[in-house]
């Protein structure tokens, strides 16, 4: 088993313990998601994806840190995300997606749109936030277990 792929178990034990019966794994069983939220991880041989609906990133050990990895998923369970949707008329074209890291700091995880839209009519902007999954107190434990296990493996 490949370090990224112990990680990932690892992460699926917490996320069980967590979160139970909301967790959703995937007939694969190298794909997990919870319940509506959006927040998924994958792994398969060669990386580590972590994502929140559409917008996603892939985390290669051999050319990326896995640090950043395990700080991305368990910064989308425990801060609030400030999602903001724009429209051309009542048709949604584009989705931007940050975390908000603290009063004045946000993580841009990305934005997502369509080509086809009409690009004629008025841009409106609507923003919305959501609430964090688990307070990072409850979890503090394992991500430190976690990261401290990613490190030992370099």
């Amino acid at each position: 088993m490949k370090k990224h792929q112990a990680i990932y178990s690892k992460i699926k034990e917490l996320l069980k313990n967590h979160f139970g019966s909301d967790l959703r794994e995937y007939e694969d069983g190298d794909h997990l998601s919870i319940g509506e939220t959006g927040i998924w991880i994958c792994c398969d041989e060669r990386e580590l994806t972590v994502g929140y609906g559409l917008v996603h990133q892939h985390f290669d050990p051999e050319y990326d840190d896995i640090q950043n990895a395990i700080d991305r998923f368990f910064n989308l369970l425990t801060k609030r995300k400030r999602i903001t949707r724009y429209y051309k008329g009542s048709f949604p074209y584009k989705s931007k997606t940050e975390l908000i890291l603290s009063d004045s700091e946000f993580e841009n995880l990305g934005t997502v749109m369509t080509w086809l839209f009409p690009y004629w009519k008025k841009t409106k902007k609507e923003t919305k936030f959501e609430e964090k999954l688990v307070d990072l107190s409850a979890i503090e434990k394992d991500v430190k277990e976690i990261k401290n296990y990613a490190k030992q493996r370099i």
